[in-house]
């Protein structure tokens, strides 16, 4: 009897989550597409072919942000199973290796490159991460020709949430003006460095003129679609096929659900026991 119980409990729950969940677009965040080992950030090619052709023959459409933007403010409608690819950072290998990628199975991403970090060596990760180089200006302009989309990740990647007012609407206000005069086009979105945020930030990034603003898995809400936290799906070296399937299912925000509990615990565990 108990087990019945709980199997049916289990059930409503999921039911539930689904309904609530379903107007989530599944949103995957890479970073480098190279073979790295011990960096979990960086995706072999053939690992991201093998995602591109299992979106491509199941009837997946790789969506824009703008279609993004219009199908939660405007209801517009988007193909039966959309999916958003993102990449943070705008390595070198986003263009060498992913680009072609893309191209092959008819598919668009956005990039989100670092103002101050554009054609330089990966500085930033100063933590003992493999070095390498970002999308210089021209290899910027060529993806856009190629027909993908590049957004906005700061000035300097810091974390947004430890700024100080001034230094917080430069990394905000400034990157998205910068952009968008070397770029000649509107820069609308903005992709949170580490994912981190909080309400100060979002009224920053509201007041620089943004529609939407992509974070991971800290403090996006789950039960409500907040354009300025939407919540994104890593992709990490290691990810299983059955695993990606998954993620980009109608049950995809499990996943982030899973992972912000996760941390919400930990953090709580760090309070009782520091």
């Amino acid at each position: 009897m108990m087990i019945s119980l709980v199997i049916f409990l289990v059930a409503a729950l999921l039911v539930v989550m689904y309904i609530k969940f379903r107007n989530y677009v599944p949103i995957l965040m890479y970073h480098r597409i190279a073979d790295v080992p011990g960096d979990r950030n960086s995706l072999p090619a053939e690992k991201f072919e093998e995602q591109l052709r299992f979106l491509a023959q199941n009837g997946y459409t790789a969506i824009t942000p703008d279609m993004l933007y219009a199908y939660y403010t405007k209801q517009e409608k988007l193909p039966r199973k959309s999916v958003l690819l993102t990449f943070d950072d705008g390595y070198h290998d986003n263009y060498t290796e992913a680009l072609p990628l893309l191209q092959k199975y008819n598919m668009t991403a956005v990039v989100f490159p670092i103002y101050n970090w554009i054609g330089k060596k990966n500085q930033w990760e100063n933590f003992g991460k493999q070095e390498t180089t970002t999308m210089t200006e021209d290899e910027l302009r060529l993806w856009l020709n190629a027909g993908m989309d590049v957004q906005v990740h700061t000035l300097n990647h810091p974390f947004l949430t430890e700024c100080k007012d001034k230094q917080l609407k430069e990394e905000v206000a400034v990157s998205k003006r910068q952009f968008e005069q070397l770029l000649k086009r509107p820069m609308e979105y903005l992709c949170y460095p580490y994912g981190f945020f909080d309400k100060r930030v979002i009224d920053e990034v509201r007041k620089a003129g943004y529609k939407m603003a992509f974070a991971i898995f800290d403090n996006v809400p789950l039960w409500h679609i907040n354009l300025f936290a939407l919540p994104r799906i890593p992709v990490p070296s290691h990810q299983k096929m059955w695993e990606f399937k998954l993620k980009v299912s109608s049950i995809h925000v499990i996943f982030i659900a899973m992972r912000k509990w996760e941390r919400d615990f930990k953090k709580l565990k760090r309070k009782i026991f520091k």
